[in-house]
Parts: structure tokens; sequence; C-alpha cells
């Protein structure tokens, strides 16, 4: 038998500390780097809140517990903690040892914690709190020293902590649970509960999120107040609209052009559905007006939506509308695009870039005409008629797995092809014209180009189509110094792509133009065409017999880059 010193040297010889605590949590017997702080026949020491935190567990719960992080001058070590059978009850036995590689990575992984800006806290498999990060005693203004090692019952009994409770709905149904909560300070909260299991499907952790969305809920009732008086505008936007559209000048020369101008307006006399095709900046908007102006739903708005400038995550909301708490941050009921359309017209443009789920909801609408907003199970009859448009290959989307046949097959009831700038040279000079005159009158200025001038912009394939021709004259209207625009003015990558131009220099000048601006017409033809073939300045002087410091300031005076001509070629 061991005598009660020998017993004692023993215990000592554990670990490099120690403490016995009885079953009232008062201090038995303390050694090693502990005995500074657990004094016997005393109380647990204020200085460790994370070591008495651990022995209140162990007290309630009768469980091990194991503590990586310790306070002030225990930092370097870590706490094993064991319930100990004594004749007055249940003790608690704690051994400190030293294990350097993990308290390094326990220390990581609690920065981590520590730094998140979203609450975080730990509750094991029965509802006691095991850890409270910075952010979460913050956000409930309650420190973690007397949330750690109670029960969540017994901590919102003390007014500390709210219920209903993420953790401990996510303990009773053993699966992640969301709540949208108000603290007792006001602040709204959005709380998930996450469960973790061990190997043998047990739950041993819940660890809960708190997100503070008070400012995003006093931001979302000011865009539904904006929204609010949105609507009562909405009388005016229709009437400007109306406006807007009575303005429209559509100018087409070309057969190609006539015909499709021909569809459209056949198309006003009947509520089909219409999808518009063609290349980007072809004017599908422009056509979806027209039909929509001389249709019998004028009266109302043509509600515009593209498809592809929403996020993902949201073109449903957007489309449909949802109820309030659908989802994290819907604080109220919004209607969705097609509710707002009812009786108008809607146009989806980028039809292509509707998500897959979307489109199925969309499909559905499509055959029995009802909207259902998102978090709701009520739906809505209303009556819109839909035109959509994409520059994309449809057919060759589905085949891809990329878009729905069945939804394919509902949109294109009527299609109409919108052909590109280039198939319908016969409309370049007008639409020109139209431009230069437009952009003018806006800055009150007389503006006019060159015959040489319009040769080259019409032997220029308009990739941009109608979109980059408006873009380029509104560019010349404002850059010209002068009331005539010649062909120097025009944009490198117009004279550049303009192979055939040599006999452009060979037709009648007109005679606003002086001598010197027709010779210096000529001599930047020259010298552009020469540095098209050779690239370099010394090369460029000695087939033109000039002098390379004349090269080079003639190609500065006329705008003429020799890397953007050898990336051209």
């Amino acid at each position: 038998m061991l005598d009660s010193q020998q017993f004692s040297e023993i215990i000592a010889s554990v670990g490099t500390g120690g403490a016995i605590i009885g079953p009232t949590g008062s201090v038995i017997w303390a050694w090693g780097s502990l005995a500074a702080h657990y004094l016997p026949e005393q109380e647990l020491p204020l200085t460790c809140p994370r070591l008495n935190a651990a022995v209140r567990l162990v007290l309630n719960r009768g469980e091990s517990q194991f503590v990586t992080a310790l306070e002030k001058d225990l930092a370097d070590q870590m706490a094993w903690l064991g319930p100990q059978e004594m004749p007055d009850g249940r003790g608690v036995l704690i051994v400190l040892m030293e294990n350097r590689p993990l308290q390094q990575l326990t220390r990581e992984n609690d920065a981590i914690i520590d730094c998140s800006s979203d609450g975080l806290f730990v509750c094991d498999g029965k509802g006691f709190i095991l850890r409270v990060n910075p952010a979460s005693a913050r956000i409930n203004n309650a420190p973690p020293d007397r949330l750690i090692g109670r029960h969540y019952l017994d901590v919102a009994a003390d007014g500390l902590v709210i219920l209903p409770s993420a953790a401990l709905e996510a303990i009773k149904n053993r699966a992640q649970v969301s709540l949208l909560q108000e603290n007792r300070y006001g602040r709204k909260l959005i709380s998930t509960g996450t469960p973790v299991f061990d190997d043998n499907n047990e739950l041993i952790r819940v660890v809960v999120s708190e997100k503070d969305i008070t400012e995003i809920d006093r931001l979302q009732h000011e865009l539904e107040e904006q929204q609010a008086l949105g609507n009562q505008f909405r009388h005016q936007v229709r009437e400007l609209q109306q406006q807007q559209l009575a303005d429209l000048a559509i100018i087409a020369e070309s057969p190609s052009m006539i015909k499709t101008l021909q569809q459209a307006l056949k198309l006003s006399e009947v509520d089909s559905t219409v999808l518009l095709l063609g290349e980007s900046g072809v004017g599908k908007g422009l056509i979806a007006d027209l039909i929509h102006k001389n249709s019998t739903r004028a009266g109302q708005p043509i509600i515009k939506l593209n498809c592809g400038a929403i996020p993902e995550s949201l073109i449903e909301a957007e489309l449909f509308g949802y109820e309030k708490g659908a989802f994290t941050g819907a604080v109220g009921n919004k209607p969705g695009y097609l509710e707002l359309a009812d009786g108008g017209t809607i146009f989806l443009d980028e039809i292509a870039e509707l998500p897959q789920g979307s489109q199925v909801k969309l499909l559905r609408f499509m055959e029995d005409g009802q909207v259902t907003r998102l978090g709701s199970t009520k739906s809505r009859r209303v009556n819109v008629r839909i035109l959509a448009a994409t520059n994309r290959d449809l057919e060759l989307m589905i085949r891809q797995g990329q878009f729905r046949t069945d939804l394919y097959y509902r949109l294109s009831v009527i299609p109409i092809n919108i052909p590109p700038l280039r198939e319908r040279r016969d409309c370049l000079v007008p639409l020109i014209n139209s431009f230069i005159t437009r952009f003018a009158e806006r800055i009150g200025k007389p503006k006019r180009l060159t015959p040489a001038a319009i040769d080259v912009l019409c032997q220029y394939n308009y990739p941009g189509n109608v979109r980059e021709l408006m873009n380029i004259c509104e560019r010349l209207v404002v850059m010209a110094e002068g009331e005539l625009i010649d062909v120097d003015e025009l944009p490198q990558t117009v004279i550049a792509q303009n192979e055939n131009s040599v006999g452009i220099f060979l037709t009648e000048w007109p005679r606003e133009m002086t001598m010197e601006q027709i010779v210096e017409s000529v001599e930047r033809h020259v010298i552009l065409k020469t540095a098209q073939r050779f690239h370099k300045q010394l090369d460029i002087a000695a087939e033109l017999g000039m002098s390379q410091p004349t090269v080079a300031r003639k190609l500065h005076k006329y705008g003429i880059d020799l890397h953007t001509l050898l990336y051209q070629r």
C-alpha cells in the first residue's frame, strides 16, 4: 500500500502540472504549473476561464474534456480533464501536458475562427456550449465566460441568448437548420446550425454561424420603398416609352431588311410568341419595340429583361418575384417582371443565358400563364406576350444539353432572322447620314462626311453591326475639328481593313476641300499603304525616299500606329 506521501509524489510526476477539483468546484490539491493558480480549499480562479469552463462541463456531464488553448503563462500547454468519483460525489482530475505541434495547429484554427466577421459558436451533441468567437460575443453582447460550459437552455434562461435556437433545432432534426431571428438588442440575424457526426454517425458537435443582416434589412426596406415609388411612376414610364417608340426611325433599303420589317409588322397584329435571331448589335431590341408599338398591347408597357446581365442566383426571383422570407434578404414581397408586364409585353433578351432551372419555370408559365413567386404556394394568372432574342445558335445548345428542346419550340413559334449589316449594304449610306445628322444636332454643330470617307465606311465589315456604326459616327462628330470629316479622321481599324481603297482618291473632290486638304488626304493614304507593307520607319523612309524623322512626324500627324498595323496583319 502507498502512503499519502508516495501517492502525492506519483501524482505530481504526471504531466507538467495538474489539480484535483471537488464536486462543489473547490480545489482539493494542485501541483506543477497549476499550483500557482489553483489554491487548495479555494474556488476556481478567475485567471483560468477556459479551464474553468471545461471543469463545469465535466462536473455537469461526467465526460472527459480536452482543452488545447489555455491562458497566459499556461499558453504552451494543453489540459486533459476526466471525471473522478469521490465519497461525496463526482470530482475532476486535471492533467497538463506539452504538445507544441498540435498547439500550433490549434492556434491557427483558433485564429481563423476568431477572425471571422460572422458570429460562430460550437455546442456538443447535447447542447452544451464549447466555444464562442469574438464576433458572436459582440453580436449578442454576451461574454464567452458566461456561456462556455453551460447548456444553451440555461444560458437562454439568463437572457444571454435567444430562442428558438438553430443549435437545438439542428440537434433535434440531425440536419442543417437556418432561422431568421431578432436578438434582444434589435439586431436581425440569420442563424445556421450545422451538425457534425463521427464515424459511427453519432452527433458530436453543432457549429452555429450568425450573420448580422440588420444593415442589409434596412437597405432592403429602402429598396422596397423605392420600388413602391417606382410603381407610382409606371404610368409616366409607359407614356415616355410610347413617345420614344413614336420617334423610332428604322432604315431599310436592302431587300433582306425590308422583308424583316414586313414580318415584324405582320406579327404585330397577333399575340404569338416571337423569337428574334441575329448577331449582336443588329437591332433586335428595336424590332421588339416595333412589334410592341404596332400591337394591341401598345397602351401597356414593354418590360425588358436581359437574361445575361443578371446573376444566375437572382434571375428566377427577378422573373417570377418572391415572397417575404423566401431567401436570405427577402424581407418583403416583390412582384417579378412577368407580373409587371401583365397586359403588355415582356422582352427576354439573351434568352440563351437563362439557367436551366429557370427555363423549366418559364416553360410552365408559357403553358398555363400562371406565375408563382418564390416562397409562395399561391399562383396568379397574368396576360403577357413574350418576345425573346438571342445571338447564339439555340439548336447547337440543345444538342450540347445547354437549352431545353421543349422551351425552344415554345419560343420559336415564329422566328425572325435579322440580317447583319454587312449583308445589307444598301442601308449603309442612309444609316451613316442619319447618325451623323442626329449626333450633329445633339452637339449643335453641322458635320458632313466627304465622299472619300463615306466610301471607306461603306467598305468596312462592321463586326459589331449597327451598334458599332452608331458608335463610330458619334465618335467622328464629337472628335472632328471642322465641319467636314475626311478619311484621315476615321478610326484606324476602319482604315486598316479597307484593303481596296486605292480608288477612293480618284473620285471628284468636293468643292469645300482646299488643295492643302486634298494633298494631305493623298499623302496620308500613301503613307498608310506603305506602313501596312513594311511596319518599320527606316523601311518606310527608304521606300518613299524620305528621311526617318520626316516619316515619324507624318505617322504622328496622321495618327498611324505601326504596332496596331502589325497586329492586324
